[in-house]
C-alpha cells in the first residue's frame, strides 16, 4: 500500500510481528516471541502456520518478575518467588524518588542525642527537591521579601506584647533554623512574623490575621521549630499491650480545612525541618489512609491535618494528642463554614 500507519514513530512495516517476504515471492508468518524474549540472542524460528497455543515463558518477565527477585520457570512450572526483591517494599526507602516524597530517619535527618540537637548532614538531592536552585529565575521561592515594607502597620493587642524582632538571630531563633530560612529565600521576618515569633516563644496565645503570601504559615513554624530544636522531643508513654500498630505521639498539630492547604503548610515545614529530628507528617481526607498510616508509624513530630482524618486516626487509635504542646488552627473561619466544628471541639 502506498501509505504506512506510523504511531509513535513506529511503522508497520517495522513491527518485528508483521509477515515477511521469502524468496519465492510469498509471505511468511514470524513465530510469536513472548515479550521477555523479545531482543534475546536467540527465539523460536520462523514458520508457516499459527504459533503453537501450549506456548510457555521460559525467563521472569522484564519489569514485573525480574525486578521483584523471581518469577522464572514456565506457566506450569513453579516459579521460584523471593519476596523483597530489587522492587519489594524498602523502609530505608522512604523518601527517595517514588517513595512518598519524605526522608526516613537513619537516611540523613538530624537526632536528638545527649540532650542536644546534632543536625544531619547536608542532601544536595533533598535540598534541590525541598529548595529548589539558588537564583534560579524559573522557580518561585517561599521566601518574600518585605524589606521595602517595613512601613506596613502592624496592630498588636493584649496585655504586656514583646517587642517584634527584626531580623533573623539567635535569640530568639535556633541557628540550625536560620539556617534552613536562608535556604528557603527569606531575608527578613515579614510584619506578621515579627511579631509571633516573639509572642509563641513568650509561651503566650495568638491569633493572627494578614493577607495571603505575608509569611503566616512561617510565623508559627519559626517559633514551634526554634523550640524544638531547643528543647528536643518529649517522651512517649509506654504502649500496653501486644498490638503491632505504633500509635504515634505529635507534640505540634497544625489543623487546616483542606488537603491542599494541609499540603502546602506540610512541603514548608519539610524545608524547616530540614537535617533536624523533627519529622512533619501529612494526613488528609480522599487519600490512601493505609499510606498515610505507614508514614506516621515511622514517626510524627510535627503533625499536619484536616480535622476528619485526624478524628478518623484517632478513633482507630493510631494517633494520640497526648504529648501535644502547640495547636494551630489555619483558617480557623473557613474551618467552622464548612461545619468542621465538632470535629475541632474533640
Amino acid at each position: 500500500m502506498a501509505d504506512q500507519l506510523n504511531m509513535g514513530n513506529l511503522s508497520l512495516s517495522e513491527s518485528q510481528h508483521a509477515p515477511r517476504q521469502n524468496g519465492n515471492g510469498g509471505f511468511v508468518r514470524s513465530a510469536y516471541i513472548p515479550p521477555h524474549a523479545r531482543g534475546s540472542a536467540r527465539g523460536p524460528a520462523p514458520m508457516d502456520g499459527a504459533p503453537p497455543m501450549n506456548g510457555h515463558y521460559d525467563g521472569p518477565r522484564p519489569g514485573y518478575g525480574a525486578g521483584r527477585g523471581g518469577g522464572g520457570g514456565g506457566w506450569g512450572g513453579a516459579p521460584t518467588f523471593t519476596p523483597r526483591g530489587g522492587n519489594g517494599f524498602d523502609r530505608n526507602a522512604y523518601g527517595n524518588p517514588g517513595h512518598g516524597g519524605q526522608q526516613a530517619r537513619g537516611s540523613g535527618d538530624g537526632q536528638w542525642k545527649d540532650g542536644k540537637h546534632i543536625p544531619g548532614p547536608s542532601n544536595p538531592r533533598i535540598e534541590r527537591e525541598l529548595f529548589g536552585i539558588p537564583n534560579d529565575p524559573n522557580v518561585q521561592h517561599s521566601g518574600i521579601n518585605f524589606e521595602k515594607y517595613d512601613d506596613i502597620p502592624v496592630e498588636a493587642s493584649g496585655q504586656g506584647v514583646p517587642e517584634p524582632v527584626t531580623t533573623f538571630a539567635n535569640p530568639p531563633l535556633d541557628d540550625h533554623l536560620i539556617s534552613n530560612i536562608e535556604l528557603s529565600g527569606y531575608k527578613v521576618p515579614t510584619p506578621v512574623q515579627k511579631y509571633s515569633i516573639p509572642i509563641v516563644m513568650g509561651g503566650r496565645d495568638l491569633m493572627a490575621c494578614a493577607q495571603t503570601g505575608s509569611g503566616k504559615t512561617g510565623g508559627f513554624l519559626f517559633p514551634i521549630l526554634a523550640q524544638a530544636f531547643q528543647n528536643g522531643p518529649s517522651a512517649t508513654p509506654m504502649q500496653t499491650g501486644m498490638a503491632r500498630q505504633r500509635k504515634a505521639y505529635p507534640t505540634s498539630l497544625i489543623l487546616a480545612p483542606t488537603r491542599e492547604l494541609v499540603s502546602q503548610i506540610y512541603d514548608e515545614a519539610r524545608k524547616f525541618s530540614y537535617r533536624s529530628w523533627v519529622r512533619p507528617c501529612v494526613v488528609y481526607g480522599g487519600a490512601d489512609i493505609g499510606h498515610q498510616l505507614r508514614q506516621i508509624e515511622r514517626g510524627c513530630d510535627l503533625l499536619v491535618a484536616t480535622p476528619g482524618r485526624l478524628v478518623d486516626l484517632i478513633e482507630r487509635g493510631r494517633i494520640s494528642l497526648q504529648n501535644i504542646k502547640y495547636l494551630v488552627l489555619d483558617e480557623a473561619d473557613r474551618m467552622l463554614d464548612m461545619g468542621f466544628e465538632p470535629q475541632i471541639r474533640r
